[in-house]
């Protein structure tokens, strides 16, 4: 991983730190941290994580805080340990228990023909304990009072869910789960609970991966809070580049960079190089001539079309600058 040059003051650092959050923090706490331990103005995070959950946590610094948004359609991989015969109000360890069942062990042929169910595209409603607002109003701030209200079930996709283990007693299960952002594993948990007739919660959570962002890349916030600025810095700061690296690159001409701009249009004449495939309306990194990232865009043709077309016709369109663009 490459790193830009630290400067003089923090206010000019744009990046993201990739951090291994642990247990027993919000994600905001892991942002006022950062922020106070090394002087940024603007810190911001993607893809909130529960307090008891561990794990993959992108924290952004800068301008960079822009890439939050484009980062929020990743897809996650977690890995979850559920408790069965056991339901509690808020799908985890944390909640007050609602519902106990006496058991000897859990069934694995059950387990096995439940699992594939939930594979595929489907429908979750999420959980009154979460972060979801309803008229302005966080989910977890009504459940608190005992309040609860119907919740619009949203279109998420599971890829894979697989059982690692079951515990000596057979009353526990790990499990890997790949899925679309905006998918609740504690209601997964419960779901699979409900499936096989017993009930369950999660009593470990961690995400494992985010995009491509993996567990084994992150610093534990414990470790990047004893490096001082500019070792930190220079060691664990993602460049914008390097956060958008899974995209197709469009190179632009020197001579235009001085165009580029939000909602600017980028006909081909101004586009020194491409790499990797794109389609219709699918996301593009904007770069300059040496690969630095300047902006995000939408592309407005398939780049299989590239080379047939006219070169005053329109490629990307400029959807947001990032990191240390114009």
């Amino acid at each position: 991983m490459t790193h830009a040059a630290l400067p003089s003051s923090t206010e000019a650092v744009s990046g993201m730190f990739l951090v291994d959050k642990p247990g027993g923090m919000t994600s905001h706490d892991v942002v006022a941290r950062i922020r106070r331990k090394f002087g940024f103005s603007r810190v911001g995070h993607g893809g909130t994580l529960d307090p008891m959950a561990t794990g993959v946590l992108p924290v952004f610094v800068g301008k960079s805080t822009r890439l939050a948004e484009v980062i929020h359609g990743y897809d996650k991989t977690y890995r979850f340990e559920v408790l069965f015969g056991l339901t509690t109000d808020t799908g985890d360890a944390e909640g007050k228990i609602l519902f106990r069942k006496d058991f000897d062990r859990v069934d694995l042929s059950l387990l096995a023909t439940v699992l594939p169910t939930f594979l595929g595209e489907r429908f979750q409603k999420p959980p009154m304990y979460s972060a979801v607002k309803k008229n302005g109003v966080p989910l977890y701030q009504l459940a608190r009072k005992g309040i609860e209200i119907e919740r619009d079930a949203r279109r998420i996709q599971v890829y894979s869910l697989d059982l690692l283990e079951v515990s000596a007693d057979g009353k526990k299960a790990l499990f890997r789960l790949k899925c679309s952002k905006g998918t609740y594993v504690r209601t997964i948990a419960e779901e699979i609970g409900e499936a096989i007739g017993l009930g369950a919660h999660v009593t470990l959570l961690e995400r494992e991966g985010f995009g491509h962002f993996l567990i084994e890349d992150a610093i534990s916030l414990t470790d990047l809070m004893n490096f001082d600025n500019e070792d930190g810095i220079l060691k664990h700061l993602w460049t914008t580049s390097e956060v958008l690296s899974y995209l197709p690159e469009i190179r632009i001409l020197d001579a235009h960079l001085s165009e580029i701009h939000r909602g600017a249009v980028i006909p081909g004449f101004q586009i020194y190089r491409t790499s990797g495939l794109f389609n219709l309306s699918e996301l593009v990194r904007i770069s300059d001539r040496k690969g630095k990232c300047i902006a995000v865009g939408k592309a407005s043709v398939s780049s299989l079309e590239l080379d047939r077309l006219p070169k005053g016709l329109p490629v990307v369109r400029v959807d947001r600058l990032v990191g240390g663009g114009l």
